[in-house]
């Protein structure tokens, strides 16, 4: 009644095989790695963002006032995708395949430096 079945053992190999490569790829190649090699969904966002680049299409993106920008490094520290966003904010360009469009950048900045817009890249 307790006992493990054939199944769950199987899945119990599948699950710490997942977690043993979370966990030694994070060691090896730094936070977030895992985004950066093995999930499935970056591929088609970075072609989804080359194609719209491309095209020209109107989409969602982020503008800056450099000029506002304090270097406090708060919007730096708090990017999930561990991006250097005030560099970006320097050269006036949001612009980076790694990028997801989160807004957590734009909530965190107390000077309203970054914000979204919807339009035509310039």
């Amino acid at each position: 009644k307790f006992g493990l079945s054939i199944t769950h053992v199987y899945s119990l190999i599948v699950y710490i095989s997942l977690v043993l490569l979370i966990a030694i790829s994070a060691l090896i190649v730094g936070k977030r790695s895992v985004c950066h090699h093995v999930c499935w969904m970056a591929p088609f966002m970075i072609l989804g963002r080359k194609i719209r680049n491309a095209t020209k299409w109107s989409s969602l993106q982020l503008i800056v006032n450099s000029e506002k920008c304090k270097h406090c490094h708060v919007c730096i520290n708090n990017c999930p995708m561990s991006l250097r966003v005030e560099d970006m904010v320097e050269q006036n360009n949001m612009e980076n395949a790694e990028c997801i469009l989160c807004g957590t950048c734009i909530d965190v900045c107390k000077e309203n430096v970054i914000q979204f817009s919807f339009g035509k890249i310039a």
